[in-house]
């Protein structure tokens, strides 16, 4: 309930199992939250409402969250709006939308509004594409709206909460070295896609066609299917897209110890699945052997 407290809201980091880029582009994605890596936003009571941000770049980025939020829900409550994040930048782990997303239940709480889901991604998605003039898909905030491991839709949008039938032994390793922003990326291929290009076309249907098939094998509890779907999705976004040399050496690495990987975003970190928690710690060792951080 709206009060003269502080409200604190958090969002977690996010990996794209399967099924990515194709969210901008009417295709489908199963995601997963990554509860270890996170942002945080609070918002304590002033007599008059403020943003306060330990660099240009988050003060940028909550002034716009602050003002897509008044003009599209109401104005806040007199409070000032901080953030921070443990989620490394620029490294395709959906850092921005994260602090975004946060920022928005925030200052929701301000005045007792409740978001749905797809109506707090979408505002969120707005805010990065409409006021910073970021290229990007809906995916991130849908999954960070939800929370849950999901099964998404972008034509017309609407998401399934997938249920593992077995323990699902996922990892993500990233080096802090890889940091690029994604906005490049995303331009690529929505001009190559408005122009007709065949290859972006069928690709994205062939990304979405594996989203659907890791959401059943998830549903199934078949780890050797959902790997394929993982590993066939990194293959098609690789012949579309120039994968930074970081992110292929990780997949690489991941191959030649057993495990499948994709892609965590659009960028220098990538989401693996082990065949079990013992496969885990041995993934965990190879690749810090490399100098490359690693969370199961």
């Amino acid at each position: 309930m709206p009060s003269r407290r502080s409200l604190v809201s958090t969002c977690p980091a996010r990996a794209a199992l399967a099924g990515n880029p194709s969210d901008g582009y009417g295709g489908a994605v199963v995601a997963v939250p990554i509860p270890d890596l996170a942002a945080f936003a609070s918002a304590e009571p002033a007599e008059r409402f403020s943003v306060r941000a330990t660099d240009d770049e988050l003060e940028r980025l909550l002034s716009a969250t602050a003002r897509s939020f008044a003009e599209a829900v109401d104005r806040p409550d007199d409070v000032v709006l901080s953030a921070t994040t443990t989620i490394p930048r620029s490294l395709g782990l959906a850092g921005s939308s994260a602090l975004i997303v946060c920022a928005l239940r925030v200052l929701a709480a301000t005045i007792d509004h409740r978001f749905e889901p797809v109506e707090l991604a979408e505002l969120a998605l707005s805010v990065e594409r409409d006021r910073l003039g970021i290229a990007a898909g809906l995916q991130d905030r849908l999954v960070q709206s939800v929370g849950q491991l999901v099964s998404m839709q972008f034509d017309p949008v609407g998401y399934e909460r997938l249920d593992p039938a077995v323990d699902l032994p996922l990892f993500v390793a990233w080096n802090e070295s890889a940091s690029h922003t994604s906005d490049t990326v995303h331009r690529s291929l929505r001009r190559r896609y408005d122009s007709g290009d065949l290859h972006v076309v069928t690709s994205m249907r062939g990304l979405a066609e594996q989203a659907g098939l890791a959401a059943k094998a998830i549903t199934d509890g078949d780890l050797e299917r959902l790997g394929e779907a993982m590993d066939r999705t990194f293959e098609i976004r690789s012949m579309l897209i120039d994968v930074d040399i970081m992110t292929t050496a990780m997949a690489r690495i991941a191959a030649r110890n057993g495990a499948a990987a994709n892609s965590a975003g659009s960028g220098g970190s990538i989401v693996g699945l082990a065949r079990d928690r013992e496969h885990l710690d041995e993934l965990e060792s190879a690749f810090a052997g490399y100098g490359f951080q690693v969370i199961d």
